[in-house]
């Protein structure tokens, strides 16, 4: 059985019921759905009668089936509702010109208070107390630079000075630098000129060598340094005093040794000029092999001009040799055997032991 909104559509009714009427809301329903067919008027006695049948082909219960409604049924064409096709027609134009009358009438009153005397004066004067407030913000902006580069320049003109000043601060610090190292020159050479002139008073007194000799060919000196001021360092005046010695000078002595009250006493060994301490061997005698296949040979001479008081040691141990084309700066041994003398001794090579 078709539904209320299809027997609205189709105008059908039930039997002893009117035809159910077909509103707007049926309408708009219709045209979502796709319905494009002119309604028609419903079926009604007067409209049945004086309409035309409506031709159609001629169908078959095997063409159509499933055709559930009868031939009144699918000719019927629904009524044109004009009223509610007017009511949205109405709307959308009242909602497209709405907002045009609305602008329009704006317009109208900007047009009509710039054309009132009172208002374009009153615009005026806004106008005018904008522009003023305008020109004092520029003042004041204009006087705020000023004080800006004022202080700017200010700034700047401080920088300038204190870079003037540390550069002056720079020449000043080379300039005492400068002349404290001509001060310091200056003194350096007063103090070496001093020096120099009390260095000058220095003189050794009582030079003389030892009785003995030190070692071969060697004799040790002594003197005492004389004229030192008490303000100066006598071991240091010792060792800047230079003495002659055979015809030749010696800066400085071998020792300097500072006694106090006695003075400061000089030491100088002297290795030249000294023949009493020149000592020599003579007559090498051959002792034989050291021991049976040693390879090794004895070879011994005594000490000559050894004076008495003389480091007998030292004398031989470094006075050289020379026997058997070979040549030797001192015994390999040396031995004091009294009243034979000192004697020295040597360990050769000998391949015939």
């Amino acid at each position: 059985m078709p539904s209320d909104r299809r027997r609205r559509r189709s105008g059908s009714s039930r039997p002893g019921e009117a035809p159910p009427a077909y509103s707007v809301y049926d309408r708009i329903q219709d045209l979502y759905a796709g319905g494009t067919e002119e309604p028609t008027v419903r079926n009604s006695p007067q409209a049945t009668a004086n309409a035309s049948p409506v031709q159609s082909p001629p169908q078959s219960s095997e063409q159509t089936p499933l055709l559930a409604r009868t031939q009144s049924q699918q000719n019927y064409r629904r009524p044109w509702n004009r009223r509610s096709n007017c009511t949205v027609i109405m709307s959308l134009l009242f909602f497209v010109l709405a907002p045009c009358i609305i602008i329009l009438i704006i317009k109208a009153t900007t047009v009509e208070e710039a054309l009132d005397p009172v208002a374009r004066d009153r615009i005026r004067r806004e106008w005018d107390k904008e522009i003023r407030s305008h020109q004092a913000i520029r003042q004041e902006w204009i006087i705020e630079l000023a004080n800006h580069e004022k202080t700017r320049v200010g700034w700047e003109s401080e920088r300038q000075e204190l870079i003037a000043m540390r550069e002056q601060l720079v020449r000043d610090k080379e300039e005492w630098m400068r002349e404290r190292e001509e001060e310091r020159g200056a003194e350096e050479r007063r103090r070496r000129e001093e020096e120099d002139r009390v260095r000058a008073k220095f003189s050794w007194e009582n030079l003389q060598g030892a009785q003995n000799c030190l070692q071969y060919g060697t004799r040790r000196y002594t003197a005492r340094l004389a004229n030192v001021p008490r303000e100066y360092d006598p071991v240091k005046a010792c060792t800047e005093t230079a003495v002659e010695i055979h015809g030749v000078k010696i800066s400085s002595p071998h020792q300097c040794e500072d006694r106090g009250c006695a003075g400061v006493i000089g030491y100088w060994n002297v290795n030249y000029s000294e023949p009493a301490c020149i000592t020599h061997f003579d007559n090498f005698n051959d002792k034989g092999c050291t021991a049976e296949g040693s390879g090794r040979r004895r070879i011994d001479s005594r000490l000559e001009n050894l004076h008495g008081g003389d480091y007998w040691s030292d004398m031989c141990s470094t006075t050289p040799a020379s026997f058997r084309n070979m040549h030797f700066a001192g015994p390999d041994m040396c031995e004091d055997w009294g009243i034979w003398g000192v004697w020295g001794m040597w360990n050769i090579n000998d391949p015939d032991c």
